[in-house]
């Protein structure tokens, strides 16, 4: 696989297939839904990494307002564990917020259990409106499936314009691939 071919959604699905991130039938299903635009470049390096959310190798932590917050994060560790095709659990979440009287209050502790190992991250947003994109990182990365050589890291942001972080759960050589092949590369882990 040499990198001097545009980057599709065709290219991408042939870089994961031939990496053992994904299976030719999770490809084809994708191309699939994609038909109308699988052939068309991708320019940004950002959506070329956010295009591996439809490949179900990877999570995106909203920069945006996402509408209380406290209650999102239990949506995205979730979303997250279920990449790792039943490895990892998360059970009895329940977010303390540091001011349970004001909803619109952001500060807090998430407390979870991945694979019923009790964790807890501290939560520092401004509002109940956003994430904590850092304690967000730390809990996904906490979910990297135990006795498996994957794990979750977040794809590294150059520039000035900063947008959601995508979490990508692979091995150190599938991660060398996704730079070699598509460009994308990873920041250390937070933990």
């Amino acid at each position: 696989m040499a990198n001097t071919q545009p980057i599709t959604y065709v290219r991408i699905a042939e870089v994961l297939t031939d990496l053992g991130m994904i299976t030719k039938e999770k490809a084809q299903s994708v191309l699939d839904k994609a038909a109308t635009y699988a052939t068309e470049p991708i320019k940004r390096r950002y959506e070329i990494a956010s295009v591996l959310e439809y490949f179900d190798v990877a999570v995106s932590i909203h920069s945006e307002d996402v509408d209380f917050a406290d209650e999102h994060y239990e949506w995205l560790l979730n979303e997250a564990a279920a990449l790792t095709a039943g490895k990892v659990t998360v059970s009895n979440y329940r977010f303390e917020k540091d001011n349970p009287d004001d909803e619109d209050s952001g500060p807090g502790t998430m407390h979870f259990e991945c694979n019923g190992k009790p964790l807890s991250f501290g939560v520092e947003q401004e509002s109940n409106d956003y994430l904590d994109m850092g304690a967000a990182q730390q809990a996904i990365e906490a979910l990297s499936p135990p006795d498996d050589p994957r794990d979750f890291r977040c794809v590294e942001q150059k520039g000035s314009d900063l947008d959601d972080d995508i979490m990508v759960l692979a091995t150190t050589e599938q991660r060398e691939g996704l730079l070699q092949h598509l460009g994308i590369t990873f920041e250390p882990p937070l933990r």
